[in-house]
């Protein structure tokens, strides 16, 4: 784990000033992707396979030994979930299932997030390289520059944030039973603690020896789970990132893209007067010099450039959706049943002093912000593009082309660009809201049935 955190966030402060230059090349995109490759990489998947033959068959085997070890963990969990409901008499004795129904939970999810990525790697690995295709090289305006900077500064933040939230969590979680463990053979008096997996096994896991060599199953177990579903979020979040940062630049290509003269039509107080002002302040006067010729044959081959970019990030953000759609709704399905018993342990059972089910708590909400809220960038980088379009003065072009071509886009892109949960609900801000309702609907619900039962 030391060797993860150096690689992962204590890089060469030398390599950040890659997005604080306004001259780019395609070692800031490879800069970009570095928090997401080192997660992946300690996870056993790679973003990409430069390496030989003989090192992607131990890659694979690394990835493949981790995922049959939680495929076998999954039924035994099961397995003890449905025993410890079998055995309650009462509906307080089987809210003991409530406080394995989060781990159980990200169980499952780390097995299905991960499992596409490596099925339909030849689409992860498209994703990476038509991406790196579109970064953009030499140098750039001061608006473009700050657009990016400010993209990946706060995706580099975000990341490394995420990153040590979930690591938090697994410390909360395994340090205590850890902790009295070793004190215990060390001739202190502690009680054996629980497992953060209660596998169903055959014979007492709570004898001396036994317990010991579980727990460190468990442990790995654990770092398995967390990094692979840190992993995926990390990587789902970077493709969404980059593909919202080429829908704004975009957007940017087309409000240059036509010259409207300041006059008493096009007052200088217009948004489209600015753009004018901005190529006059570029190409200096001979810009209004130019003839229509001039400008129509610049518009057509821009036009094209154009086109064909808005139809690959059409086509990479189907790709994103293709690898993430089904993991996203069992997530959503996943954190609105954990913020309920992460919510309901916390006030019902938990100390004040104890942090396993806040740092659950906390985790769940802030990773399904993190979802929903790149999700939600997409979609306003797309409307953007279709204001762009509007904006810009494509009637006064003579190039019937790039009129027909402006008002085609237009039409696509008023229909908006998102990733959905299987096609179920768009991913935005908004379904977080409804995924927070949901939770609270629950929460409430439960409480007061618990409530109702602890009178009788």
């Amino acid at each position: 784990m030391t060797s993860l955190l150096t690689k992962f966030c204590f890089k060469n402060k030398s390599k950040t000033k890659k997005l604080n230059e306004r001259i780019y090349d395609k070692a800031g995109y490879d800069y970009t992707l570095a928090p997401a490759m080192s997660v992946l990489k300690a996870s056993g998947i790679r973003m990409t396979h430069k390496i030989s033959e003989k090192t992607t068959k131990l890659w694979n085997m690394y990835y493949w030994l981790q995922l049959i070890n939680l495929c076998i963990l999954a039924p035994s969990e099961t397995a003890s979930m449905w025993t410890t409901i079998s055995q309650a008499k009462t509906f307080v004795d089987s809210i003991q299932v409530f406080g394995m129904m989060p781990c159980f939970g990200c169980l499952i999810l780390s097995i299905i997030k991960t499992y596409k990525m490596i099925l339909h790697r030849p689409v992860l690995e498209n994703l990476v390289y038509e991406l790196r295709d579109m970064w953009p090289e030499g140098e750039l305006s001061e608006e473009e520059h700050v657009l990016i900077k400010k993209s990946f500064g706060q995706l580099r933040f975000i990341s490394k944030g995420y990153y040590y939230v979930n690591n938090a969590l697994l410390i909360s979680y395994m340090t205590p039973t850890i902790y009295f463990t070793i004190l215990r053979n060390l001739g202190y008096d502690y009680p054996i603690g629980n497992m953060v997996f209660m596998y169903w096994l055959p014979f007492d896991v709570f004898r001396p020896v036994r317990f010991e060599i579980l727990l460190l199953v468990q442990t790995w177990h654990a770092i398995i789970v967390i990094w692979l579903n840190v992993a995926f979020d990390i990587s789902y979040c970077l493709f969404l990132c980059h593909i919202s940062t080429q829908f704004e630049l975009l957007a940017r290509r087309v409000q240059h893209l036509f010259f409207v003269k300041v006059d008493q039509q096009l007052v200088s107080s217009y948004p489209m007067a600015s753009v004018s002002e901005n190529l006059l302040r570029a190409g200096g006067e001979r810009v209004e010099s130019y003839g229509d010729s001039y400008w129509e044959d610049r518009q057509n081959k821009e036009i094209v450039a154009i086109v064909q970019r808005h139809h690959a990030l059409i086509r990479l953000t189907g790709d994103v959706e293709d690898l993430c759609s089904f993991a996203l709704l069992i997530n959503f399905i996943n954190s609105s049943i954990i913020i309920c018993f992460c919510g309901f342990c916390c006030v019902l059972f938990e100390k004040w002093n104890e942090m396993a089910y806040k740092s659950f708590l906390t985790t769940s909400l802030s990773q399904t912000f993190l979802l929903c809220w790149y999700g939600q960038k997409l979609i306003d980088a797309s409307q953007k593009l279709a204001d762009a379009l509007y904006n810009c003065g494509w009637y006064n072009t003579g190039s019937k082309r790039a009129r027909s071509a402006v008002l085609i886009m237009m039409h696509r892109a008023q229909k908006g660009i998102y990733v959905t949960t299987y096609g179920f609900s768009i991913i935005s801000l908004a379904s977080y809201s409804t995924i927070i309702k949901s939770a609270w609907s629950y929460f409430t619900l439960l409480l007061n049935f618990f409530k109702d039962k602890s009178i009788d």
